[in-house]
């Protein structure tokens, strides 16, 4: 049986300045400081903080949980958010593309593995970070088994949760996970983890810079109202990439966020 209820969130990258961070992404790379002062709010309000998988597992059907996750697994998370996560006595699941670890800024196997022996889970965000709904079954298939492996030889130790990359929602992707051994799969949509009894349909709250702290607050809170407002704008843009198609949609909010930062410059 799921426990009810979580809050799972999603975070990214840590920074000060967003010089070199490509416009598409800025948007979901927080300040230190700020993710500071989320995680001590977090660490005092009476919420059990628990990773993806152990979330699934326990049936904390009694107590309000949260799941703090991460994304693509930029050498920030280990820099920077890590030692805020042990200081404050936190865990999170750090979804890593396995494809990447080190190259450019992804972690490296070392860092990966200290976060690992600390008590955080790793989790796959797939091989190569391809948006699930361009591949076909035996390509999706091969980045969730595979990713796995991966992450599964480099730290001697099971690999049990998935992020989907890109955020969307694909029911090919919950199948997949499901027959490839995965026990929990997490997309973007935002809304209350107990609002989705199917461990491979688990929504999360993307965290992101201009998230304001009396929001921040109304999440921890599990105020719907606020949660339910993030999810009726988040509707109007998953509208917009089915009616576009995902390449399509992609490339659009690309160009419109390079539009908006050279209009900021």
């Amino acid at each position: 049986m799921i426990p009810m209820p979580a809050l799972i969130l999603m975070y990214h990258d840590l920074a000060d300045s967003l010089f070199g961070v490509a416009p598409a992404h800025q948007p979901y790379v927080l300040a230190p400081a700020v993710f500071r002062w989320q995680m001590k709010f977090a660490a005092e309000s009476a919420l059990a903080c628990v990773t993806a998988t152990d979330w699934v597992a326990s049936g904390l059907e009694s107590s309000r949980a949260l799941v703090i996750t991460f994304d693509d697994g930029h050498v920030s998370n280990h820099n920077l958010a890590f030692p805020i996560l042990l200081e404050l006595g936190l865990k999170a699941t750090f979804f890593i593309t396995a494809g990447r670890i080190g190259a450019g800024q992804t972690m490296n196997w070392q860092q990966i593995r200290a976060i690992h022996a600390a008590g955080m889970e790793i989790g796959s965000h797939t091989l190569t970070h391809r948006p699930p709904s361009t591949l076909n079954d035996k390509e999706l298939r091969y980045e969730l088994i595979e990713s796995r492996r991966v992450l599964e030889d480099g730290l001697g130790a099971p690999v049990t949760a998935i992020s989907s990359p890109t955020g969307f929602f694909n029911s090919r992707m919950c199948l997949i996970a499901r027959e490839s051994g995965y026990q929990a799969l997490c997309f973007g949509r935002a809304a209350l983890a107990a609002d989705h009894g199917d461990p491979f349909s688990l929504p999360r709250i993307a965290i992101k810079r201009s998230t304001a702290e009396d929001l921040f607050k109304r999440f921890l809170g599990f105020d719907r109202a606020a949660i339910q407002s993030l999810r009726l704008r988040q509707s109007m843009l998953e509208f917009a990439r089915q009616t576009l198609g995902v390449e399509r949609y992609l490339q659009i909010r690309r160009m419109l966020m390079k539009k908006s930062h050279a209009g900021q410059a």
